[in-house]
């Protein structure tokens, strides 16, 4: 591959960098949009010259075109990146109740409530109020919420919070991604919707046609897990999916079957373009067929929801369809790219969603490592060649996504070549006979056995994903990266892959000094953790939790959660786990004595690497003496009733820790202790 070859490129790599820059570096917007207007003016300037064989004026508008795409993506990322609650607004929330708001995507009913997406237009008092939040509200069966709904709710918008464990996911700039600053709880009774509107109609459209498609396979007596999956796997209806069946796919390594992609968009492209064939063989027909694939396919990409990787195959197909109509050679790759750059730029945020990423860096492993994996073996028999081009596919994806995935997720799915040889090719005929049900849905008398014949396949597809699962190591759990190495492991593939393709030295060098930056970062990691100690106090709401760690050793003391497994853990601390690299160890914080090497606890007391912290709790009481009890520190759980300065005449502290089971009013009582006597 010869990079030269695709121009594009030249202005891609500086307009991701320039995004990449506004994220993780915070700039004024007027210097953003100072600069990108300095570099346009200076890159027109550059163009006037005629010195158009001189090499310097080349290279010095190559320069300047790069600035400018820079300066472009610089300022397109802090547009959307700015601060929005502003402290007019925050004193606004503080006293109002009552808020005019208007539901701008379609409501996700969960468990316990319905989450919506809604446009803040103004408050009760009629002050102006322009910011998305996310509101759950109870379910109200009498009065359920619709896309598009215009609504009067009573109920208290705060700011989104900042994570307050170390590592732990970062819910706040999530949402801040998706341009939503506010949350609020609707008790049921506290909306009403005053008119209904439909400010986007495609989406009203493709969220009607949805629902019908769905109700379809309803009718056709499909239920429970099959009907969850199949909506999801055809439609994109994967919001009511069963956490537990989606780790089974993701201990599988098949997780984005789940999500419609750019798979079932291929099968869907294949599927009509043989249904269209015989439009093919007049002139005046070839246009037509074009024009109805093209058409089909973002009708399709409509009604599963324009998720990103919907957006990114139907736009390359469309590039396909074209440059087949006008009878030239469309390369897959120019598709990508063109794609990829319309996409930032419609939307810059799409560069921050983990999907995709994914979904570009697994179409771009196909299309660099899988023609080279293919090369390397030649089978005979045709069923030998189907399988072995599957097993290509898979490894390349692999190669693509999965210092990413790691770096994301924290585990490798070990099994992963067993699992897509059999699944994928399995998804592809539930694809197809999902289609053939729909197709069908006007005969009852035919319907039925479709519909018995799908549930069938997703039920082998279910048993296949279970069966791998319960494999021994089906899944290497607790992996860490840095962000350094991700790239640095990056640098190694694209360098092996250069080094096998063109036969160079230097390639080989790269490669091997990019590795070895890669597991030097571990070495480096393990020793400044070996050296480290550090004590945590966890907010966890309603759950007293308190980590000490020397080294890779480390005690967990909780009064509910017991091992790994919990849900609460895995969501709060899991990730901080991870990147300790620590062994845990999971005691009762209740017990009367523990010791160990570094940490040992008596009663109320916690001693850990020489401290000594008292565990003050609802109904504990510290009795006057003299001279005081000295510590260095206490912390507060389950709302202490006794108060700082009674406190004080019988303990002398340095440090107040509070952890999640101490509401504000206490924690407020709490801020400024009386010092000792």
């Amino acid at each position: 591959m010869n990079l030269s070859n695709y121009p594009l490129l030249k202005i891609l790599f500086p307009y991701i960098f320039g995004l990449l820059l506004g994220f993780f570096v915070h700039f004024p917007s007027y210097f953003c949009q100072f600069s990108f207007f300095v570099a346009v003016v200076f890159w027109l300037l550059s163009l006037l010259f005629r010195q158009k064989r001189s090499y310097f004026w080349r290279v010095a508008k190559s320069l300047l075109l790069w600035v400018v795409f820079l300066f472009a993506g610089l300022t397109a990322m802090t547009w959307r990146m700015m601060p929005t609650v502003t402290a007019v607004e925050e004193r606004l929330m503080a006293v109002n109740r009552d808020w005019l708001v208007e539901v701008v995507e379609v409501p996700e009913p969960r468990a316990r409530s319905v989450r919506a997406t809604v446009q803040v237009l103004c408050g009760a008092r009629g002050s102006s109020f322009r910011e998305k939040a996310l509101l759950y509200l109870a379910p109200d069966t009498a009065h359920p919420v619709h896309y598009g709904d215009l609504l009067l709710v009573h109920t208290q918008l705060k700011a989104v919070e900042a994570p307050q464990n170390p590592d732990m996911f970062d819910y706040r700039q999530y949402l801040h991604k998706r341009g939503i600053a506010l949350t609020g709880y609707v008790a049921q009774g506290g909306a009403l919707c005053l008119h209904h509107r439909t400010p986007d109609p495609l989406r009203a459209l493709s969220q009607q046609m949805q629902d019908r498609l769905a109700a379809l396979f309803r009718q056709s007596g499909m239920q429970g897990r099959e009907y969850e999956i199949i909506t999801a796997v055809l439609l994109g209806a994967g919001g009511t999916l069963d956490p537990e069946l989606r780790q089974s796919y993701a201990a599988a390594g098949v997780s984005h079957i789940l999500c419609v992609s750019g798979m079932h968009v291929g099968v869907i492209f294949m599927i009509l373009n043989f249904l269209m064939k015989p439009m093919e063989l007049a002139r005046q027909t070839r246009a037509l067929k074009a024009s109805l694939l093209i058409l089909s396919i973002w009708l399709y990409a409509c009604i599963t929801g324009l998720s990103p990787s919907v957006i990114r195959s139907a736009t390359m197909f469309s590039f396909v369809t074209i440059g087949g109509l006008v009878h030239r050679n469309t390369n897959i790759f120019h598709s990508l790219i063109a794609s990829l750059f319309i996409l930032l730029v419609v939307n810059p945020l799409l560069l921050l969603e983990v999907g995709f990423q994914l979904s570009y860096l697994a179409v771009f492993g196909i299309v660099l490592f899988q023609p080279l994996i293919t090369s390397l073996y030649h089978p005979k028999t045709k069923i030998g060649r189907y399988l072995f081009e599957l097993l290509s596919v898979s490894i390349a994806a692999q190669l693509g996504t999965f210092p990413i995935s790691i770096f994301y997720f924290g585990q490798f799915p070990n099994y992963f070549i067993l699992s897509n040889l059999s699944v994928i090719t399995l998804s592809s005929v539930v694809i197809i006979t999902g289609i053939v049900l729909l197709a069908t849905s006007f005969l009852p008398f035919l319907v039925k056995g479709v519909a018995f014949i799908l549930t069938g396949e997703i039920r082998l597809m279910n048993d296949i994903i279970g069966f791998v699962e319960q494999l021994p190591h089906s899944v290497t759990t607790d992996i860490d990266y840095h962000v350094l190495q991700v790239l640095f492991l990056y640098v190694s593939i694209f360098g092996f892959y250069l080094l096998m393709v063109r036969k160079r030295k230097h390639w080989l060098w790269i490669t091997m000094s990019a590795f070895t930056l890669f597991s030097g970062c571990f070495a480096v990691k393990k020793i400044m953790l070996a050296n480290s100690d550090e004590m945590t106090v966890y907010q966890i709401r309603g759950v007293r939790a308190v980590g000490l760690r020397d080294g890779d050793e480390c005690v967990f003391f909780s009064d509910s959660i017991q091992n790994r497994q919990s849900p609460v853990f895995d969501y709060h601390i899991g990730n901080h786990y991870r990147r300790q690299h620590a062994r845990y160890r999971f005691v009762d914080i209740d017990t009367s004595y523990y010791g160990g090497n570094f940490v040992c606890k008596k009663g109320r007391f916690l001693c850990f690497k020489g401290e000594k912290y008292l565990l003050l709790k609802k109904n504990d009481r510290i009795f006057p003496t003299s001279p005081p009890l000295e510590v260095d520190g206490i912390i507060l759980q389950c709302n202490p009733r006794q108060r700082p300065e009674e406190v004080a005449r019988g303990v002398r502290y340095q440090t107040v820790l509070v952890d999640g089971t101490v509401t504000p009013y206490y924690r407020k009582r709490w801020q400024k202790p009386p010092r000792t006597p």
